[in-house]
């Protein structure tokens, strides 16, 4: 469902991880290190260069502070038995 692209040195990046870890939110990190996943975030995000940065089912949210805001309104959904 979550894909966040960042850094295990970057503290909103590790903070993304747990919220989704706490929230149970499936999630996949993608270190951008690493030279296969750095090609991919170039693809991804020609014009970007901080990190995280988040796709929801797909769709490229933003950052930290999105995640926060999209993580609320599935909980939201959730709890008022509607599925996004």
């Amino acid at each position: 469902m979550v894909t966040i692209f960042g850094s295990n040195t970057c503290l909103h990046c590790l903070l993304c991880k747990q919220m989704c870890e706490a929230m149970d939110v499936e999630y996949k990190f993608l270190e951008v290190q690493d030279p296969d996943v750095t090609r991919q975030f170039v693809e991804l995000f020609p014009d970007i260069e901080g990190i995280p940065q988040i796709l929801w089912k797909g769709d490229h949210i933003g950052g930290y502070a999105e995640l926060t805001l999209k993580i609320d309104e599935y909980i939201t959904n959730l709890n008022n038995g509607e599925v996004q």
